[in-house]
């Protein structure tokens, strides 16, 4: 059993912006077991400040966050064959809705690609999703590239695909099997899980 004062409790608290407080920290503070009369109001507190921190990282637990709705754009020149669409900073999570792409010109010139998340803090990327008829979906079906319906051919609907979330630290790219003929506006909709 390991004892502790209240003062190795609240110490670590004192100076925090609770904005710059992380989940690790309450674990860290959680890990003694406190032997005094008082234990359970210091324990107590330490509930409140746990409620603190998630009223102020995941107010909706986890839904997304009313009127965190926005949308942003991202352009790739006609020199470039990936482009980093959104980032997320720490403690944040987005969820991406929809993905468009315009440009100006008769083809985009794309012709397949692919959707990858980029981790800032290992430096990797993962591929994530196939778009091997990106430059037909975008010049022939309208701009939606990754949303709820895309359509690839006539008749041919692919299902929606899975919640796709990135948390502080990653970026979301497109990847393009060649530069585009023009340069082309990405459109991206996304939502806070948390911030």
């Amino acid at each position: 059993m390991i004892c502790m004062n209240v003062d190795d409790l609240l110490d670590p608290l004192r100076y925090e912006n609770l904005r710059e407080f992380t989940a690790a920290n309450l674990e860290a503070i959680g890990g003694g077991v406190f032997t005094e009369r008082d234990t359970l109001e210091h324990l107590k507190m330490l509930d409140l400040i746990a409620k603190a921190y998630q009223s102020v990282h995941l107010p909706t637990h986890g839904q997304p966050i009313p009127g965190s709705t926005n949308a942003i754009t991202a352009i790739q020149t006609d020199s470039q064959t990936e482009q980093t669409l959104i980032t997320a900073v720490n403690n944040e999570t987005l969820e991406i809705l929809s993905i468009s792409g315009t440009y100006s010109g008769v083809s985009s010139g794309i012709s397949a690609g692919m959707l990858q998340i980029y981790n800032l803090n290992t430096l990797t990327t993962v591929p994530f999703m196939d778009l091997p008829n990106i430059e037909d979906i975008i010049d022939d079906f309208g701009p939606i590239a990754y949303g709820h319906v895309m359509e690839t051919y006539p008749g041919k609907i692919v299902n929606t695909p899975s919640k796709l979330l990135i948390t502080g630290g990653e970026s979301l790219s497109i990847k393009t099997k060649s530069v585009p003929n023009s340069a082309i506006t990405w459109t991206i909709l996304y939502r806070k899980v948390s911030q």
